[in-house]
């Protein structure tokens, strides 16, 4: 078996769908002799932000020499990205030996009353035991979807992160932020500390009784934790970090926008917590480095230069209006278009409403994904919204760089799946011409 091969056995696995539940990833675990609780852990959860947090708390342990695992969704660049130790993509002969060891397991399972597991709690399995196998000082989980049920709610952290809530995945996870914030709570664990940005009421209130019936500490960001932002710089933020025993100022962010710092922020106040915990110093410098160098590809990223072209993978609601106002900050005065691609398990039209509420110039467009629109499927949009539907998005890319007006902004966004198409499109145009 090659890397490649690996790689499609893998994804062959999406055919068994999503399938909420622990019990499968248990048992794979069982038959691995448990590498999960050989592990120190940590959990983030929450709609948006979760990526961002990850990346910065990994760079800040990084920094104070420790060796960290990090498992994140969906892939930008490349499949083994979402595995990855101090930022390096397990190896492709790594992933190999890993499937080859869970295929027979795979196929045991599925002759049992739980089937056959699913793609992402293979993923899960595998880098539970390549970090096991590398030994790595600390690991940090992303979730998949909610919490409660996700895959890697198997695991026993030592400190558990909510960033936000909002609406998205309302078909699995409910159409309330109650309802919503049980599944994303759920991955509270008993005396685990617990970490959250969320400053709805009705979503903290859930995490809240969540964290008490666990006896597990809860800390809040304005409460807690605060931020005050400084400034803007070209390509980032500037910020002060304060808590009632610590300010470190001018913290510069390489990432732009507000929910940045936020993300920034709550990742500071669990390293702090985790030092805690564990009995390690703290060095402002090395956090203050640890964050500078933190970059997250796809999150408001400037991919190209006259014309500016600019990727964000804003994929729900909450996620379009905070892209919308990093815009305003950044660009008001600027002839922003927007190009988009919309998955269709979200929604599209309060998406296409707030977009259309603040720009005039809107292109929406099909990519070759399962869960895409089709071209069709997307004509009604242009009668109602007033906005051009493309059937070919690399084309309306290309004649937005070679239009020469070099005073025009273009977001791409949507899907972090088609940022992913549209990055590697670009990535090798700029190459060609450079």
């Amino acid at each position: 078996m090659n890397e490649q091969q690996a790689i499609n056995w893998i994804h062959d696995q999406l055919k068994f769908g999503i399938k909420p539940g622990l019990k499968r990833v248990e048992w794979l675990l069982e038959n691995l002799d448990h590498p999960e609780n050989q592990l120190k852990l940590l959990h983030v959860a929450g709609t948006n932000g979760k990526g961002s947090t990850v990346s910065y708390m990994r760079n800040i342990l990084e920094m104070h020499g420790f060796t960290v695992g990090t498992f994140t969704s969906p892939y930008i660049e490349i499949f083994n990205e979402r595995i990855s130790i101090n930022g390096q993509p397990i190896s492709g002969s790594q992933l190999v030996k890993y499937v080859e060891l869970l295929q027979p397991l795979s196929d045991r399972l599925g002759n049992t009353e739980l089937g056959r597991p699913t793609e992402f709690e293979l993923i899960t399995v595998i880098a539970l035991k390549f970090f096991y196998d590398s030994a790595v000082d600390y690991a940090i989980f992303e979730v998949g979807l909610g919490g409660r049920l996700d895959s890697t709610n198997v695991i026993n952290p030592i400190l558990s992160l909510i960033t936000m809530i909002g609406y998205d995945h309302t078909d699995i996870l409910g159409d309330t932020l109650e309802e919503i914030s049980y599944e994303k709570a759920g991955i509270i664990k008993s005396e685990a500390p617990v970490i959250t940005n969320v400053l709805e009421n009705e979503a903290f209130q859930v995490i809240k009784e969540q964290a008490a019936s666990k006896r597990s500490p809860l800390y809040r960001l304005h409460e807690d934790y605060h931020y005050s932002w400084v400034a803007s710089r070209k390509q980032g933020e500037i910020f002060t970090f304060v808590t009632s025993d610590l300010q470190i100022d001018n913290i510069k962010l390489s990432m732009s926008g507000k929910h940045q710092i936020e993300n920034a922020t709550i990742a500071i106040y669990s390293i702090k917590k985790i030092s805690e915990i564990e009995g390690f110093s703290l060095s402002i410098e090395k956090i203050i480095e640890g964050i500078e160098k933190t970059k997250w590809i796809g999150r408001f990223e400037i991919i190209h230069t006259n014309p500016t072209i600019i990727l964000d993978g804003a994929h729900n609601l909450e996620a379009i209006c905070t892209l919308v106002n990093t815009i305003e900050q950044r660009y008001s005065n600027e002839d922003v278009h927007i190009l988009l691609s919309i998955l269709k398990n979200k929604p599209i039209i309060p998406m296409l409403q707030t977009l259309q509420e603040n720009f005039e110039n809107i292109t929406i467009a099909t990519f070759n994904f399962f869960r895409s629109y089709r071209y069709k499927e997307l004509l009604p949009y242009a009668d109602n919204y007033g906005i051009i539907v493309s059937e070919n998005w690399k084309q309306t890319i290309q004649n937005f760089i070679d239009s020469g007006k070099t005073d025009r902004v273009l977001i791409i966004t949507g899907s972090l799946y088609f940022i992913s198409e549209v990055r590697d499109f670009l990535t090798r145009t700029n190459s060609e011409t450079n």
